[in-house]
């Protein structure tokens, strides 16, 4: 017979016959639900790709599929080894003069990283100076648009596109807080942080200032619309666009990356670059309206003490790239020419390697998961399906969040946590016109049940 506890742990009567409909069965949890048109998809590790291969082999009707956005990350990944082989060359005489224990690179990644550390508003670097240049920043340029890195820690490979945002909008402010915070600390006879350093050198550099333009225009350009085009696929199966249908837009950027190998002066020319997936925009609705709210209506606030005012920042940003009003910025057309080149032959050459994931979704390699010679049955099987391991990726990376904010907690509680606040499993609805987070199912459940859950947790 079943129980119940009261408040205080002791059994008071029968549970009501309808609790234990409340509960899933664990007989649920069954990997053959994946043979009714579930999608297995991987990352491109070798360990990943032989378990998708065993799990496809044993179960009929599954499709497989690689994690879009893994396959971005590589092209830019070995995009920015490229690039950084070439500005080694290029500057090899300014590199070989620098002190060694000053750790300048040429590197992107590297100085991303660095700005982060000294300029984070979070302060979460001990040796950065956060803090001390927002207050800067709102006693010598009040009004101005401040960007931040986001997400500068671990090893993201598109970190170099996303990360030269912040550096182009924002490097005279950090060159001038630089220059002054050397002189003062020269006069008091101290010794200079080799961090701030670092970045005067990288960051008064021609070269990089160049690099970060390009970096830019290629993540506003490629990066944004492919991720956007990638994580909504799911939701775009009343436009027959399903997983299959990012082969057409591989098959689209390996053309305009071609076109712009052959005449590099196109990475300036906004209206070719900015509509790379113009058709898209066109046939998708979604994306159209993902696009226009970017450049049109997103707004970010400006530095300010009181007023609050926003600006169109993705618009202001645009206008940085391709009607620079800095001579600085300006001056780099040639350099971002010349660059341009070498990172459109590395994209295209991990393309068009037919032993990397990615050849197989182009139409030239004639295999079933490109667009062109995939089954129509195959097509409409997988429309509703996901081209990403998003539900994955967001769960493992708020669980490293909640290890790193709380230190010791143990890894089956921060996953517990994080669980939580995904479903919103907490949440009680206020009935305020704010708020549209749904119930919290834990609120959903019955009393009797609520109590046991807390019980058992105790």
């Amino acid at each position: 017979m079943k129980h119940r506890l009261n408040r205080v742990g002791e059994v008071v009567d029968e549970v009501s016959p309808g609790i234990s409909l409340q509960i899933p069965s664990a007989d649920g949890i069954d990997v053959e639900k994946l043979s009714r048109g579930g999608t297995i998809t991987t990352d491109t590790c070798n360990t990943a790709q032989k378990l998708r291969r065993i799990l496809i082999g044993a179960i009929r009707g599954a499709f497989d599929f690689d994690y879009m956005h893994h396959l971005r990350n590589i092209w830019f990944g070995n995009m920015e080894k490229k690039l950084t082989t070439k500005l080694n060359l290029i500057l090899k005489a300014s590199l070989d003069e620098i002190d060694p224990k000053l750790r300048v690179s040429s590197s992107i990644s590297a100085i991303i990283r660095a700005v982060d550390k000294e300029f984070s508003l979070s302060s979460n670097y001990p040796k950065g100076h956060g803090e001390v240049f927002l207050e800067w920043m709102r006693e010598k340029h009040p009004g101005e648009l401040l960007l931040h890195v986001e997400r500068s820690s671990g090893s993201r490979q598109d970190l170099c596109t996303e990360g030269s945002m912040a550096i182009i909008m924002n490097y005279p402010y950090y060159v001038e807080f630089l220059d002054q915070m050397l002189r003062k600390i020269q006069k008091k006879g101290q010794k200079p942080s080799n961090l701030q350093q670092n970045l005067f050198i990288a960051l008064t550099s021609s070269e990089m200032i160049a690099l970060v333009r390009l970096l830019f225009i290629l993540h506003i350009s490629i990066c944004m619309p492919f991720r956007w085009l990638a994580g909504k696929t799911h939701e775009l199966q009343n436009h027959n666009w399903g997983p299959i249908s990012m082969g057409r837009v591989l098959d689209t950027l390996e053309a305009k990356l071609i076109k712009i190998k052959s005449n590099p002066r196109l990475i300036l020319n906004e209206d070719f670059i900015m509509g790379i997936f113009q058709e898209y925009l066109d046939e998708l609705p979604e994306f159209r309206h993902y696009w226009d709210a970017t450049f049109n209506e997103r707004q970010m606030a400006v530095i300010s003490r009181k007023s609050g005012a926003k600006v169109v920042h993705y618009a202001r940003l645009r206008g940085m790239l391709f009607s620079p009003r800095r001579k600085t910025v300006r001056d780099t057309i040639l350099r971002v020419i010349e660059l341009v080149k070498i990172a459109a032959d590395a994209i295209l050459t991990e393309l068009h390697d037919d032993s990397k994931a990615t050849y197989k979704y182009l139409s030239r390699s004639k295999s079933e998961y490109c667009w062109k010679k995939c089954s129509t049955e195959r097509k409409a099987a997988l429309l509703g399906n996901t081209a990403t391991n998003d539900e994955a990726d967001s769960t493992l990376g708020g669980t490293t969040y909640q290890v790193q904010r709380y230190g010791r907690i143990n890894l089956s509680n921060a996953a517990a946590v994080n669980d939580l606040k995904m479903n919103v499993f907490l949440h009680r609805n206020t009935n305020s016109k704010n708020d549209k987070k749904p119930t919290g199912i834990f609120h959903e459940y019955s009393e009797e049940l609520r109590h046991a859950i807390v019980l058992t947790a105790m």
